[in-house]
């Protein structure tokens, strides 16, 4: 058993992935977290009763220096003397490269500043399509610690793994891994990124995972002249993109992702027929159907208060009947959800320590609310039916978001479950004959 110290909640809730992961593990965990949190957070106590630990601040330093193993979170800074004196540091995307059951897997790295998660997206669902058992770990607002758990599950079994990066988290697990990657079979750049001067030059992004442990590097074919030139990988092992032969140069997502398929050996025609059963990205604003004017759209990756806000703003003029809350990893900012609270003509609620926290707010502001419901197909026929009240029998276009701004842990195994539960139960209504 090891002691693990976690270095607080996080803005996202990665600090509570991290601690369920290793409790389930069996060891453990302490948490570095303020005595206001302990008494405002439900995920504080839903953690302690599970057997975390929170310490004070002040215990910092006798915690690092007993703790086995430190876990940096995701925009919170490691101090110098934490950096000092712990025996180990690691981060989520470190974890999963350094977890044993990943070895026989294909590690594949999307990289850059923006068409990450297209790329990575089309790339997995591909994946799927020709044989191969792929996990996308999904990087804005995500632990990678949810896959590290379906890992160890053994009735979950992968054949590759896509793990989508910002430049910041590229550079941040470069530092918990001391520098020196795991193999890397691919790593996928998709726009500009900082190049090193030379080999020796860590100070850029460019080189924190260019090196020996990487088999294959697809990037920019004017960033591919500005890598060769820094003499940091040999040209044999770099590949410029869009190749000639490339047929989805103009389309952003599947454009790179071919490049990464070509790659692994398949070829055109099998590639070109796992691509047409892409219907975009899974669980964002993903469009499950329409019925009697009512759009069914799958938002269910909206776990954070700014992602609803996001959702919705692309939704302004139309009637939409939200669909939100769950569970509380973050101590939520709910000013975050003013304007879309007040701009959805619905509210229907999933149960949840969010939600519990969300109803005195809707209460105080005399917005009206269906629930809070503690499954899906309650929730999804709620909203259908107070969209259908609500048309009046007018030909209007209305929508059914489900955008929770929430986790989903307490009543569903994550948002990919929850985001599956909204499409079976809209499935279902579409079918039926009413």
């Amino acid at each position: 058993m090891m002691r693990v110290l976690i270095l607080g909640l996080g803005s996202s809730g990665g600090g509570a992935e991290a601690a369920e992961y290793y409790l389930k593990l069996g060891h453990s965990v302490e948490i570095i977290g303020s005595s206001e949190k302990r008494e405002n957070e439900p995920m504080v106590h839903l953690l302690e009763s599970k057997g975390a630990i929170f310490i004070r601040k002040d215990d910092l330093m006798d915690s690092v220096e007993k703790a086995d193993l430190v876990v940096k979170i995701p925009g919170i800074p490691i101090p110098y003397l934490v950096k000092k004196k712990a025996t180990r540091i690691t981060n989520d995307i470190a974890a999963l490269l350094e977890n044993p059951k990943t070895e026989k897997m294909k590690r594949i790295i999307i990289a850059g500043s923006k068409g990450k998660t297209s790329t990575a997206s089309a790339l997995s669902n591909a994946l799927n399509a020709l044989g191969m058992r792929a996990a996308f770990s999904e990087g804005l607002g995500y632990s990678a610690f949810h896959l590290l758990s379906d890992i160890e599950n053994d009735d979950k079994l992968y054949d590759a793994i896509v793990i989508e990066m910002a430049l910041w988290q590229v550079k941040d697990t470069a530092a918990s891994l001391g520098y020196t990657w795991p193999r890397i079979d691919i790593a996928a750049i998709t726009d500009s990124i900082p190049i090193p001067a030379s080999p020796s030059d860590f100070t850029s992004e460019g080189a924190l995972f260019i090196g020996p442990w990487v088999g294959r590097l697809i990037l920019p074919r004017l960033l591919k002249e500005k890598m060769l030139f820094s003499g940091i990988i040999p040209r044999t092992k770099v590949k410029s993109y869009p190749s000639l032969g490339n047929p989805y140069r103009t389309k952003p997502g599947t454009e790179l992702a071919w490049e990464c398929l070509k790659a692994l050996d398949f070829g055109r025609k099998e590639i070109h027929k796992a691509f047409s059963s892409y219907k975009g990205i899974p669980n964002r604003l993903e469009l499950i159907g329409m019925k009697n004017g009512i759009s069914f759209i799958n938002d269910s990756s909206s776990v954070l208060p700014l992602s609803v806000a996001f959702s919705m703003r692309g939704m302004k003029g139309t009637a939409v009947h939200l669909v939100i809350g769950g569970t509380d990893k973050s101590n939520a900012d709910f000013t975050q959800l003013e304007a879309p609270l007040d701009e959805a003509v619905s509210l229907t609620l999933l149960s949840g320590s969010f939600t519990e926290r969300l109803i005195p707010y809707l209460r105080r502001e005399g917005l009206k609310f269906n629930g809070p419901f503690d499954t899906m197909a309650e929730a999804v026929n709620k909203a259908y039916e107070t969209a259908l009240s609500h048309q009046g029998g007018r030909d209007t276009s209305e929508i059914i978001l489900l955008s929770p701004g929430a986790y989903a842990d307490e009543y569903f195994a994550n948002e990919f479950e929850r985001g599956a539960e909204f499409r079976k139960e809209t499935q279902k209504i579409l079918s039926e004959k009413r």
